[in-house]
């Protein structure tokens, strides 16, 4: 949340944002800063360090989809969806846990 992340900046902790699943290996997508925010007044600035979505290398395919549908969900800030990873960092399934991999 950005509250936390202004909180650790005010605590002048640099922080780098990034997000990963159990199912995935490290994170998988990262808030790439740039200098020029740094500028920004404190709220603004907050905003941008709670943003992610600059894939790894490593990940074939990354998008946000409705998991009923498997729709891709607009890009609008809004429209809740499911964080989907495609690539040979992600698990193929649960090791030793059949009903978790068929879920």
């Amino acid at each position: 949340p950005e509250a936390v992340l202004a909180g650790m900046a005010d605590a002048g902790f640099a922080v780098t944002h990034l997000y990963g699943l159990t199912e995935t290996y490290g994170p998988a997508v990262v808030n790439e800063w740039h200098n020029e925010w740094d500028g920004l007044e404190k709220g603004p600035r907050t905003a941008k360090k709670a943003r992610q979505g600059v894939r790894y290398a490593s990940l074939e395919g990354l998008t946000v989809m409705d998991p009923q549908t498997m729709v891709e969900t607009p890009a609008d800030g809004e429209t809740i969806g499911e964080v989907m990873f495609r690539g040979n960092i992600v698990m193929k399934g649960y090791l030793k846990n059949r009903k978790a991999t068929d879920e």
